[in-house]
Protein backbone atom coordinates (compact mmCIF):
# COMPACT_ATOMS: atom_id res chain seq x y z
CA UNK A 1 0.00 0.00 0.00
CA UNK A 2 1.01 3.44 -0.88
CA UNK A 3 2.23 5.81 2.39
CA UNK A 4 0.75 9.35 2.77
CA UNK A 5 3.88 11.09 1.52
CA UNK A 6 3.50 8.42 -1.92
CA UNK A 7 0.47 9.61 -2.25
CA UNK A 8 1.09 13.39 -1.60
CA UNK A 9 4.00 13.36 -4.23
CA UNK A 10 1.87 11.76 -6.84
CA UNK A 11 -1.37 14.12 -6.39
CA UNK A 12 0.99 17.61 -6.71
CA UNK A 13 2.93 15.87 -9.68
CA UNK A 14 -0.90 15.49 -11.28
CA UNK A 15 -1.63 19.02 -9.79
CA UNK A 16 1.34 19.86 -11.75
CA UNK A 17 0.82 18.37 -15.09
CA UNK A 18 -3.14 19.68 -14.51
CA UNK A 19 -2.02 23.42 -14.37
CA UNK A 20 0.60 22.69 -17.41
CA UNK A 21 -2.23 21.27 -19.59
CA UNK A 22 -5.00 23.62 -18.87
CA UNK A 23 -3.47 27.29 -18.29
CA UNK A 24 -1.81 29.56 -20.66
CA UNK A 25 1.25 28.70 -22.22
CA UNK A 26 2.69 31.71 -20.58
CA UNK A 27 2.22 29.77 -16.69
CA UNK A 28 5.11 31.18 -14.58
CA UNK A 29 6.79 27.47 -13.05
CA UNK A 30 9.36 27.63 -10.40
CA UNK A 31 12.93 26.97 -10.94
CA UNK A 32 12.98 23.78 -8.61
CA UNK A 33 9.84 22.41 -10.34
CA UNK A 34 11.71 23.04 -13.70
CA UNK A 35 14.47 21.00 -13.03
CA UNK A 36 12.38 18.14 -11.74
CA UNK A 37 10.76 18.17 -15.01
CA UNK A 38 13.79 18.19 -17.34
CA UNK A 39 16.49 16.71 -15.18
CA UNK A 40 14.88 13.13 -16.02
CA UNK A 41 14.78 14.14 -19.70
CA UNK A 42 18.34 15.21 -20.05
CA UNK A 43 19.92 12.14 -17.77
CA UNK A 44 18.57 9.71 -20.17
CA UNK A 45 18.97 11.89 -23.54
CA UNK A 46 22.43 10.46 -25.81
CA UNK A 47 25.42 12.61 -25.11
CA UNK A 48 27.02 14.63 -27.39
CA UNK A 49 30.91 14.99 -28.78
CA UNK A 50 32.81 17.62 -29.65
CA UNK A 51 32.73 17.65 -33.73
CA UNK A 52 32.97 19.10 -36.76
CA UNK A 53 34.98 22.73 -37.75
CA UNK A 54 33.24 24.75 -35.94
CA UNK A 55 34.46 24.07 -32.78
CA UNK A 56 36.81 21.43 -30.29
CA UNK A 57 34.74 20.72 -27.03
CA UNK A 58 31.25 20.94 -25.27
CA UNK A 59 29.70 20.98 -22.15
CA UNK A 60 26.07 22.53 -20.98
CA UNK A 61 25.01 25.31 -18.38
CA UNK A 62 24.14 23.56 -15.11
CA UNK A 63 20.54 24.37 -13.58
CA UNK A 64 21.35 26.91 -10.84
CA UNK A 65 22.96 29.16 -13.65
CA UNK A 66 19.99 29.07 -15.91
CA UNK A 67 17.98 30.17 -12.58
CA UNK A 68 20.31 32.84 -11.98
CA UNK A 69 19.47 34.32 -15.56
CA UNK A 70 15.82 34.24 -14.58
CA UNK A 71 16.71 36.41 -11.30
CA UNK A 72 18.37 39.42 -13.73
CA UNK A 73 15.59 38.93 -15.95
CA UNK A 74 12.92 39.42 -13.30
CA UNK A 75 14.68 41.69 -10.71
CA UNK A 76 16.37 44.06 -12.72
CA UNK A 77 14.61 47.81 -12.79
CA UNK A 78 15.46 47.88 -16.54
CA UNK A 79 13.82 44.78 -17.56
CA UNK A 80 11.90 45.07 -20.57
CA UNK A 81 8.30 43.62 -20.21
CA UNK A 82 8.26 40.68 -22.71
CA UNK A 83 10.44 39.55 -25.81
CA UNK A 84 11.78 35.91 -26.51
CA UNK A 85 15.08 34.15 -24.87
CA UNK A 86 17.84 33.25 -27.57
CA UNK A 87 20.74 30.28 -26.95
CA UNK A 88 23.02 30.85 -30.10
CA UNK A 89 24.66 27.55 -29.96
CA UNK A 90 22.49 25.54 -27.97
CA UNK A 91 23.31 22.32 -28.73
CA UNK A 92 20.79 20.00 -26.67
CA UNK A 93 18.51 22.89 -26.14
CA UNK A 94 19.03 22.29 -22.24
CA UNK A 95 18.65 26.42 -21.74
CA UNK A 96 16.04 26.71 -24.37
CA UNK A 97 13.30 24.30 -22.85
CA UNK A 98 13.94 25.49 -19.29
CA UNK A 99 13.49 29.13 -19.84
CA UNK A 100 10.35 28.18 -22.42
CA UNK A 101 9.18 26.62 -19.26
CA UNK A 102 9.48 29.59 -16.65
CA UNK A 103 6.92 31.57 -18.71
CA UNK A 104 8.87 34.77 -19.03
CA UNK A 105 9.24 34.75 -22.56
CA UNK A 106 7.07 35.31 -26.06
CA UNK A 107 9.34 32.09 -26.91
CA UNK A 108 12.76 30.43 -26.43
CA UNK A 109 15.17 30.01 -29.47
CA UNK A 110 17.77 27.86 -30.50
CA UNK A 111 19.75 28.23 -32.94
CA UNK A 112 22.51 25.27 -33.49
CA UNK A 113 24.83 24.69 -36.62
CA UNK A 114 26.06 20.98 -35.82
CA UNK A 115 23.02 18.36 -37.29
CA UNK A 116 23.52 15.69 -34.23
CA UNK A 117 23.03 18.10 -31.72
CA UNK A 118 19.64 19.63 -32.77
CA UNK A 119 19.07 15.93 -33.38
CA UNK A 120 19.44 15.77 -29.86
CA UNK A 121 17.72 18.98 -28.82
CA UNK A 122 14.25 17.90 -30.74
CA UNK A 123 14.40 14.83 -28.90
CA UNK A 124 13.90 16.13 -25.81
CA UNK A 125 11.62 18.99 -26.85
CA UNK A 126 9.90 15.91 -27.91
CA UNK A 127 10.03 13.97 -24.29
CA UNK A 128 8.73 17.08 -22.57
CA UNK A 129 6.38 17.41 -25.22
CA UNK A 130 4.56 13.85 -24.45
CA UNK A 131 4.72 14.09 -20.95
CA UNK A 132 3.42 17.73 -20.68
CA UNK A 133 2.12 18.91 -24.24
CA UNK A 134 2.03 22.72 -23.38
CA UNK A 135 5.24 23.13 -21.98
CA UNK A 136 6.90 22.67 -25.24
CA UNK A 137 4.55 25.19 -27.37
CA UNK A 138 7.01 28.36 -26.62
CA UNK A 139 9.89 26.35 -28.18
CA UNK A 140 11.74 27.29 -31.69
CA UNK A 141 14.70 25.05 -32.78
CA UNK A 142 16.55 25.95 -35.62
CA UNK A 143 19.67 24.17 -37.52
CA UNK A 144 21.61 27.01 -38.88
CA UNK A 145 24.28 29.92 -37.99
CA UNK A 146 23.17 32.48 -35.93
CA UNK A 147 25.14 34.70 -38.02
CA UNK A 148 22.67 34.11 -40.80
CA UNK A 149 20.96 37.36 -41.64
CA UNK A 150 17.63 36.13 -41.76
CA UNK A 151 18.24 35.82 -38.12
CA UNK A 152 17.18 39.54 -36.28
CA UNK A 153 17.67 39.96 -32.35
CA UNK A 154 15.25 42.77 -32.51
CA UNK A 155 13.06 40.80 -30.19
CA UNK A 156 15.29 39.39 -27.72
CA UNK A 157 14.73 39.88 -24.18
CA UNK A 158 17.67 37.66 -23.21
CA UNK A 159 20.52 36.04 -25.00
CA UNK A 160 22.52 33.42 -23.44
CA UNK A 161 26.46 32.33 -25.42
CA UNK A 162 28.91 29.79 -24.28
CA UNK A 163 31.54 31.41 -26.78
CA UNK A 164 34.71 30.74 -24.51
CA UNK A 165 35.72 28.76 -27.55
CA UNK A 166 34.66 31.02 -30.19
CA UNK A 167 37.14 31.86 -32.96
CA UNK A 168 37.78 35.88 -32.94
CA UNK A 169 36.20 36.48 -36.03
CA UNK A 170 33.10 34.84 -34.81
CA UNK A 171 32.83 36.50 -31.90
CA UNK A 172 33.50 39.77 -33.31
CA UNK A 173 30.99 38.99 -36.29
CA UNK A 174 28.27 38.00 -33.54
CA UNK A 175 28.53 41.16 -31.20
CA UNK A 176 28.67 43.46 -34.05
CA UNK A 177 25.25 41.77 -34.74
CA UNK A 178 23.89 41.83 -31.77
CA UNK A 179 25.24 45.54 -30.85
CA UNK A 180 23.14 47.10 -33.79
CA UNK A 181 20.19 44.45 -33.62
CA UNK A 182 19.02 44.18 -29.46
CA UNK A 183 16.86 46.42 -27.80
CA UNK A 184 17.44 48.29 -25.04
CA UNK A 185 17.54 46.68 -21.64
CA UNK A 186 17.87 43.46 -23.42
CA UNK A 187 20.77 41.28 -20.97
CA UNK A 188 23.54 39.14 -22.85
CA UNK A 189 24.80 36.17 -20.22
CA UNK A 190 28.26 34.54 -22.14
CA UNK A 191 31.33 33.31 -21.24
CA UNK A 192 33.50 36.07 -22.53
CA UNK A 193 32.60 39.62 -23.30
CA UNK A 194 33.40 41.20 -26.66
CA UNK A 195 36.65 41.46 -27.94
CA UNK A 196 36.46 45.35 -29.32
CA UNK A 197 34.62 48.09 -27.50
CA UNK A 198 31.19 48.39 -28.68
CA UNK A 199 29.25 51.58 -26.69
CA UNK A 200 25.68 49.83 -26.93
CA UNK A 201 27.24 47.57 -24.00
CA UNK A 202 27.66 47.92 -20.35
CA UNK A 203 28.72 45.25 -18.25
CA UNK A 204 26.80 45.23 -15.20
CA UNK A 205 28.42 42.17 -13.35
CA UNK A 206 30.91 38.93 -13.28
CA UNK A 207 29.43 35.70 -11.48
CA UNK A 208 31.17 32.20 -10.73
CA UNK A 209 28.60 30.15 -11.92
CA UNK A 210 28.70 26.44 -12.52
CA UNK A 211 28.57 24.89 -15.97
CA UNK A 212 29.20 20.89 -16.70
CA UNK A 213 32.81 21.36 -17.17
CA UNK A 214 33.80 23.69 -13.61
CA UNK A 215 31.69 24.90 -10.79
CA UNK A 216 33.01 28.14 -11.08
CA UNK A 217 32.81 29.09 -14.90
CA UNK A 218 33.26 32.92 -15.06
CA UNK A 219 30.15 34.51 -16.74
CA UNK A 220 30.03 38.34 -17.75
CA UNK A 221 26.24 39.63 -17.60
CA UNK A 222 26.13 42.76 -20.19
CA UNK A 223 23.04 45.13 -20.79
CA UNK A 224 22.22 46.31 -24.22
CA UNK A 225 22.19 50.49 -23.55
Amino acid sequence: MENATTRRRLRSKGTMRRRLTLSSASVRINSDAITAILGPIYNDLPKTNAAGQHNLTYGEVEWPTLARMLDYVQKQEWQLPSGRFYDLGCGRARAVLYMAMSGLFDYAVGIEVLPERISLAKQALQKLRDSIPIAGSKVKLFEASFLNPAFKYKDARLIFLSNMCFDTQTQDALFRKLNIEMPKGSIVFCSRGPNEELNAFEEIAVEKLPMTWTPTSEIHILRHL
